[in-house]
């Protein structure tokens, strides 16, 4: 493996992700911590908090990742000749993935500060995971139909199925878990996420 290559296509990456989102996404999480009541921050508002309100945030996150070189008209964008486009697209779910984990970090950490009664580390994980979850499927439906608008709505529609219908049909793999008290469910629901990410991989790498 060439480290400097590797190194090379990681920040290229970088800098092709549009941070203007994440910009959007801490003006929306501003606005959320404005207007909840900073007295009630237990563990079912904070569940309430992060799986139905932050959760749309990885659906904004993740609909691009592999329409970037759709969008500018042209079918490789980056060392299209000596890298596998499959491996780009890894980074760029990486990159993704980090981002959506310091945006969550920053609300719920400020939360807590803010004399959250909940625990940290539960909060956060349930919540990276519904938002995880909801992003890779926005992803994939995006490239499949190379429509940004059908990456971001379907994964709306099964987000507000999932409100009503309360996990009657989903069952372990409800998106809203915690505030079911179901903690473990959530490792079920993060295992379906990596392996539509591993499939999803998978296609590309045959499709090159």
């Amino acid at each position: 493996m060439d480290l400097a290559l590797e190194k090379k296509v990681f920040y290229n990456n970088v800098k092709i992700v549009s941070f203007n989102i994440v910009a959007l996404a801490l003006v929306y999480i501003g606005a959320i911590y404005l207007m909840i009541d900073k007295s009630d921050l237990s563990e079912n508002t904070m569940a309430f908090i992060g799986e139905q309100l932050l959760s749309p945030i990885g659906i904004i996150l993740f609909v691009r990742i592999a329409l970037i070189e759709h969008d500018y008209g042209v079918s490789e964008i980056t060392y299209s000749k000596i890298y596998s486009y499959w491996r780009i697209i890894l980074y760029r779910i990486i990159i993704a993935s980090i981002q959506l984990f310091l945006l969550l970090s920053i609300a719920f950490i400020t939360l807590k500060l803010s004399g959250g009664d909940f625990n940290v580390i539960n909060i956060l994980f349930g919540s990276f995971v519904t938002s995880f979850y909801l992003g890779v499927i926005g992803m994939i439906l995006g490239y499949m139909t190379e429509e940004i608008s059908v990456g971001v709505l379907m994964p709306f529609i099964y987000y507000f199925f999932e409100m009503f219908s309360k996990g009657k049909i989903t069952k372990s793999f409800y998106l809203f878990g915690m505030l079911e008290g179901n903690y473990i469910g959530k490792i079920a629901l993060f295992s379906m996420a990596i392996t539509l990410v591993l499939l999803f991989l998978s296609t590309i790498k045959k499709e090159a």
